[in-house]
């Protein structure tokens, strides 16, 4: 999958691009909706801003990842036993190898991705989604 304007951060919780742009998913974005078209191959993930205090500084009020050429998307359950709030919240952000499609919880150096690797957004409630795709670009809200 090629990363067409961002790349990961080393925290596993981010988005960096050109000119020091960064977005904290996990502390300053709230996930808000996926939209997948399998007729189009595209998935768009959504997020909005937070409203706590660590997030007051960020000056977009969104950002979106739009996956073009889906070729794979799974979706993994939320656990029952977390409120509906720990939705919203990245617990971490990576690229996974083909073998791990299965995992979910565990955490893969970015360094050492390879161009045929997933994507795995996992949230605080330990639901997750993995996505693989031709192309994924991020876009900001202004």
């Amino acid at each position: 999958m090629e990363f067409l304007n961002f790349t990961l951060d080393d925290q596993n919780i981010g988005l960096e691009w050109a000119d020091g742009g960064y977005a904290d998913l996990h502390n300053c974005f709230d996930f808000v909706e996926l939209r997948y078209n399998p007729a189009a191959a595209t998935l768009k993930l959504f997020w909005r801003k937070s409203t706590g205090k660590w997030a007051r500084e960020v000056p977009w009020p969104g950002l979106h990842l739009l996956f073009e050429g889906v070729n794979y998307f799974h979706v993994k359950e939320r656990d029952p036993e977390y409120p509906f709030s720990e939705d919203a919240t990245v617990q971490h952000v990576c690229r996974t190898p083909f073998e791990a499609r299965e995992e979910f919880e565990n955490i893969y150096f970015n360094e050492d991705a390879q161009p045929e690797d997933d994507l795995l957004l996992y949230f605080q409630s330990k639901w997750g989604l993995k996505v693989n795709a031709a192309t994924v670009s991020l876009q900001l809200e202004f």
